[in-house]
Formats: C-alpha cells, sequence, structure tokens
C-alpha cells in the first residue's frame, strides 16, 4: 500500500489542525508530483475547505470586455500589446450582454477595458449598467490603475469592487510599476470597495518561489475573492513561446493557495474553469464575452469564452449548487448596508 510522505503529511495535518500554511510550507507543497498521492491529499484538503466554508455553493463571475485596442502596458502575455485594430461595443452592446449574463443567472458582473480606457467613458457606462441590474447584485471594474479621486467616483457610480493584481513579474513582463498596481489597490479599498485577486498569469518559466510569493502578496492584501489563473500563450504575443502550465499544475497552485488564504474569503477563484482545479479548492469560475486578453478571436463568446450557463453546468457536474441571485463576495458597501 503507498503511503503519503511524512513531511506533506504533517504540512496538511497542521492545515487540518487550523495552523496557518508557511512560506516554506507551501514551496514543499509546490514541490509535489502532479500524479503523486501527495497531490491527491492536497487536493482533498484544499476541497473540503472550500466546501466546509461555502456550504459546496458555487458562484459564476460574468465579465464584458469592452473594448480591443493596442495598450500602452505591451504585457507580453495579452492580446492588447499585439492589437492592430480598435473595436469597441456600444452602450447599448454592453447593457445587452449585462441583461443576458444576469438572465443567465450570474452572480456578479464585471466590466473590463485596456488600461487606457478614456475613464469619463467608463463611469458613464458603469452607471447604466448599475441602473440595469439587480441593485444588490456585486459591479467590478476591471481596468487600468487610478487613484484615491477615481476610486471615490467608482463607487459613487455603483460599482461594489475592482479586479486588480499585481501580476507575476510585474514591471518586467509589462511596462507597469507594481508600485502602481499596489496603489491602485490601496485606494479603491480606502473607499470601501472589494478586491478581487488572483496568482496571475501562470507560466512554466515561473518558480515555485515567486508563485508562493504572489499568494502571499495576495493575502497580504486582504481579497474578498482570491484565484489563479494559467497563462495562455496566445499567438503573436511575445511569452507564447514558452507554452503553458497542465491542468494539474494549476489545480495543485489553486490547492495551494487556498491553503495560504485560509477562510478569509468569500469565494475562491479558478480561471479558466477546469474540473481538477473545482476538485482543489475553487468554487467561483467566469463567464466571458466581447475582447478578451487572452483569446486572438476579438468576441471570446465565439472563442475561448465560457458562457453563464456552461459555467453553471460546469460547477453541478463538480458537485457545487450554483448560487441564485447576487454573489457573496464582492458587494462591498451594498454588504454593509451603505448603497
Amino acid at each position: 500500500m503507498m503511503k503519503i510522505d511524512s513531511e506533506v503529511e504533517n504540512i496538511l495535518y497542521n492545515v487540518l489542525e487550523g495552523k496557518s500554511l508557511r512560506r516554506d510550507d507551501a514551496i514543499k507543497l509546490m514541490n509535489v508530483n502532479v500524479n503523486s498521492i501527495e497531490m491527491y491529499a492536497l487536493m482533498a484538503v484544499a476541497n473540503s475547505a472550500t466546501r466546509k466554508l461555502f456550504n459546496s455553493f458555487g458562484e459564476v463571475h460574468a465579465q464584458i470586455g469592452i473594448n480591443y485596442a493596442p495598450c500602452p502596458n505591451k504585457c507580453k502575455f495579452c492580446v492588447f500589446s499585439v492589437a492592430d485594430k480598435n473595436v469597441e461595443l456600444s452602450l447599448n452592446e454592453v447593457l445587452e450582454k449585462a441583461e443576458w449574463f444576469i438572465k443567465e443567472g450570474a452572480n456578479a458582473i464585471f466590466l473590463m477595458t485596456t488600461a487606457n480606457y478614456d475613464f469619463d467613458k467608463f463611469i458613464k457606462i458603469g452607471r447604466a449598467v448599475r441602473e440595469a441590474i439587480p441593485s444588490k447584485m456585486p459591479l467590478v471594474a476591471n481596468i487600468g490603475d487610478f487613484g484615491n479621486s477615481e476610486a471615490k467616483e467608482l463607487l459613487d457610480a455603483g460599482f461594489t469592487a475592482i479586479y486588480h493584481v499585481v501580476r507575476l513579474r510585474e514591471g518586467i513582463d509589462t511596462k507597469i510599476d507594481p508600485s502602481d498596481r499596489l496603489r491602485t489597490i490601496k485606494a479603491a479599498k480606502s473607499v470601501g470597495l472589494d478586491l478581487s485577486y488572483c496568482v496571475e498569469p501562470i507560466g512554466p518559466e515561473h518558480t515555485p518561489e515567486e508563485i508562493v510569493d504572489a499568494m502571499f502578496l495576495g493575502k497580504e492584501l486582504k481579497p474578498t475573492v482570491m484565484a489563479t489563473m494559467r497563462r495562455i500563450p496566445v499567438p503573436g504575443t511575445p511569452l507564447a513561446k514558452f507554452g503553458q502550465i497542465t491542468q494539474l499544475e494549476q489545480a495543485k497552485i489553486e490547492a495551494i493557495t487556498r491553503l495560504v488564504i485560509g477562510d478569509d474569503i468569500l469565494a475562491m477563484g479558478v480561471h479558466e474553469a477546469y474540473i481538477p482545479c473545482l476538485m482543489s479548492g475553487a468554487n467561483q469560475i467566469y463567464a466571458e464575452t466581447g475582447p478578451n486578453p487572452r483569446d486572438a478571436i476579438i468576441d471570446t463568446t465565439k472563442g475561448r469564452g465560457l458562457s453563464v450557463r456552461s459555467c453553471r453546468t460546469l460547477l453541478q457536474e463538480a458537485g457545487f449548487t450554483p448560487r441564485d441571485g447576487p454573489a457573496r463576495s464582492l458587494q462591498g458597501p451594498i454588504r454593509e448596508g451603505k448603497k
């Protein structure tokens, strides 16, 4: 009969006893073979923690990409770094997509743009979407960096949260100073906006140490949603040559991230959605429409993007009950009864 490595067993036992996962232990778990008994023990502990914390409910967060355009940040993993034309959804198109997502059963609405998209125009769109969706539905901004005054404008327009991340090798694989990302997160949180955070975009060249450091940075920033995302090798982007990690590798990272973040979250996400990750601590996945930074097809509905209905089915296949109505996570001031 196979026996689990004693060191891994002790690490997982300590987690089950309620102890926080240490950085050195997380790195040890990163070196677990994905085809080993230790891998499945790790998955089981993370899976059990999530199902207990969220009572086996799952969430679908739905993102609308508003524009496809060349972006000055030149992130080496993003299709916008090699975009050669400008395509933008009209306000009516955005509203139609938001209403469709709600009808299909989405639990939160994200609006995404390139980093240089006009902020005033984005606020106008946000206000219109806020009026079109249920009052308690989380509305999340996935945009470029901003300051305190813009954070207040987002709040006043009805946004409840932001998706913002210090990406792996930020400032090396991107033209963005990591401190700018952190300042934006601080500005958003200072006005009460929730944070959706992610360890991303994970590629084969990233070391266990830097991936674990990204997990602990996320924990320090106190998001209400934590997630992981593997990098998709979009043709034409500079990092495509490195390929991608496997679904099992991402499942391992998902499980470790879940154990690092502990129970101080309201959802544990994964991007893109895979059954192995939904067996490794994830309970929240994403539907997408419009432009997508990981898709060369401008309308990702016809490419990589999943529909809300497909996401709900996938959650059910993994043994979760898809939540009806607004997400518990990313409600920001709404959760406190302030909006």
